[in-house]
């Protein structure tokens, strides 16, 4: 990865690669991967094909793909993700390929993919737009994207920011300090955030507006699913940040 944002991006979340493994460990010995895995499942093109899976972090989604029987791949711009993911997918028995990539500018031919997926990826991007564009370009035409996310970065309300203090207030007198996966240097975080495009635009409203001008068609949106993948205690913590779906396809004649 050449690119300057992408290499501070790769930088940032390469620190948090041990603290999120930490966290798909315990997703795995609860109900979360039936939880996740039916939504990816109902929300899949018809057959399985090749997916890949955006921003894969520590494997989870890679993971759960290869068990349904889809021919996954997942992508990471942090090195120490990618490193983190393979390990897991061989301790599981699974096939999967992982490699480091920029989300922006993906190295695969057009029409690659029949199913693209990520999670609490695109709110990140520092170029959604253009990240957009070319996921639409190496998805194959009837494929779909599918993505989960939330408003992590937003900071221009005062009453949301407010909301989320109290949550997590209430999630320390339950369960204690919630979990920082952030291990790395402040040069390196401020360099981060001054990256991040969704820090003053509110979704999935903009998702809503965009996609279709990034050329997908049958655009939609679950506002929130919070209830549907969350332990009880993540649903308590993030009880004010909705968990949005969108999924979007690209038309056959594209």
């Amino acid at each position: 990865m050449n690119n300057k944002e992408a290499v501070i991006v790769g930088k940032r979340w390469s620190y948090c690669a041990e603290g999120y493994d930490s966290i798909i460990q315990e997703e795995f010995e609860g109900e979360q991967p039936s939880r996740w895995s039916r939504l990816l499942r109902e929300n899949a093109p018809k057959t399985c094909g090749k997916a890949l899976d955006i921003g894969t972090g520590p494997g989870f989604f890679a993971v759960l793909l290869s068990r349904m029987g889809w021919e996954v791949t997942g992508i990471d711009c942090a090195e120490e993700m990618v490193r983190t993911a393979a390990k897991n997918a061989e301790v599981l028995g699974l096939k999967a390929g992982f490699y480091q990539m920029d989300n922006h500018h993906l190295n695969y031919p057009d029409n690659t993919f029949d199913y693209i997926v990520s999670r609490n990826v695109t709110w990140i991007l520092y170029d959604p737009e253009e990240a957009f564009k070319e996921w639409f370009r190496v998805l194959k035409p009837g494929g779909r994207i599918l993505y989960f996310d939330a408003n992590w970065p937003y900071s221009e309300s005062k009453s949301f920011l407010e909301a989320q203090k109290r949550d997590e207030e209430a999630y320390r007198k339950l369960y204690g300090e919630p979990a920082n996966t952030y291990q790395g240097d402040e040069e390196t975080e401020e360099k981060f955030k001054s990256l991040l495009y969704f820090d003053k635009v509110w979704r999935p409203e903009w998702d809503e507006r965009y996609l279709p001008n990034c050329g997908y068609c049958n655009v939609r949106v679950i506002p929130r699913v919070n209830e549907e993948v969350y332990s009880e205690s993540k649903q308590l913590l993030y009880r004010s940040t909705p968990m949005f779906l969108v999924t979007a396809d690209k038309p056959l004649d594209r």
